[in-house]
């Protein structure tokens, strides 16, 4: 059941979540909805059967953090400016009025925007058996809503010349926010930070060509997943280093978790998630990323064999700290990613 819900709550459609977010910027007569990001008012959940499956650990991170941040309150309590919640989840269980258990979604009922899930049972029993069945989707309607409340935070604050330049090098659109002004740029890859002492969030995009590096490596392997992170710990490991330069990023060995697109891989788009390090020093964290497929025809230049992959990763770096809320926000961020086939590219190939 846990690796199922993962996988339904984490694997969002790209154009969904980015739609949902420019609906944010639409006039409204209704008020504001309220509420920190991934925070969850549950009502009338009695029996915690609800609040146990949003308080899941979340996969991928070094340390035990819940999916959801839980407020649970009684049924006639449930008023006046709590209805502003923007994600509530309502649980009616009640043998006259359900005759099986059942799951509806509405939008805006009392604020906007605002998610509100009616779980609905006969009996706690038939509710408790039901729940493993509704739970993924419960958790991908509250993902998408928090992650698009993510990405309006930032639709008008971002840094516009680094989205400049990545389109040129790379071909692709995405999103970069504007405290995100720290970088590095280097053939086939690039890196920005906003270098917070506390809570370090960082994007990297690189490319993958389907050749034999100048170090001799050829990048042919049995899965995607022994291909990404062969490429990672190429990519990062040369790019990205600690005091000395034996200090490099590297993957941490058996960490990896992949999680196809839509739940059925596509024309080789992978999320990958994970844990990274960095060897010789006590550094490491979690990381997420996209890997993107690229065609080798429209990319090819002289002297070239084509590009394979662009791959988009978020990674944060914060000691002691809790960590959910700026991965989800780095996400987010990769739902708006877009393969732009008109843009001028640009190789920074080695040769």
């Amino acid at each position: 059941m846990k690796k199922a819900l993962w996988t339904s709550a984490l694997l969002l459609a790209l154009a969904m979540v980015v739609g949902l977010s420019s609906c944010n910027d639409r006039p409204t007569l209704m008020p504001p909805s309220g509420g920190r990001l991934f925070e969850v008012l549950v009502v009338g959940d009695d029996s915690s059967i609800v609040r146990d499956v949003l308080q899941q650990d979340v996969p991928g991170l070094p340390q035990s953090e819940p999916q959801f941040d839980v407020s649970a309150i009684k049924t006639d309590a449930f008023k006046s400016t709590l209805r502003l919640s923007r994600c509530i989840v309502i649980v009616s269980v009640n043998p006259k009025a359900f005759d099986v258990p059942a799951m509806q979604t509405e939008r805006n009922v009392w604020a906007e925007p605002q998610t509100v899930v009616h779980i609905n049972a006969p009996s706690i029993a038939l509710l408790r058996d039901s729940i493993e069945a509704f739970a993924p989707r419960l958790l991908l309607t509250l993902n998408k809503t928090e992650m698009s409340k993510s990405l309006s935070m930032i639709r008008h604050k971002r840094n516009t010349k680094a989205e400049r330049l990545i389109q040129q090098q790379f071909g692709i659109t995405m999103w970069i926010p504007a405290d995100m002004i720290a970088s590095k740029q280097a053939p086939d890859f690039f890196w920005l930070s906003n270098n917070s002492p506390t809570v370090m969030k960082n994007i990297v995009v690189y490319r993958n060509w389907h050749r034999t590096t100048a170090d001799g490596l050829l990048w042919y392997y049995d899965s995607p997943e022994s291909f990404f992170v062969s490429a990672r710990n190429y990519w990062l490991g040369r790019n990205i280093k600690g005091e000395t330069d034996s200090m490099q990023m590297s993957t941490v060995n058996g960490a990896l978790m992949d999680s196809p697109l839509l739940g059925k891989r596509q024309n080789d788009r992978w999320i990958f998630r994970g844990l990274w390090e960095m060897t010789g020093d006590d550094m490491g964290g979690p990381f997420v990323s996209l890997t993107l497929p690229m065609d080798s025809k429209q990319w090819k230049q002289k002297g070239d064999y084509g590009c394979d992959h662009i791959v988009i990763e978020g990674f944060v770096f914060a000691p002691g700290k809790k960590k959910r809320n700026a991965m989800r926000e780095l996400e987010a961020l990769l739902y708006t990613v877009k393969i732009n086939k008109a843009s001028n590219r640009t190789s920074n190939k080695n040769k």
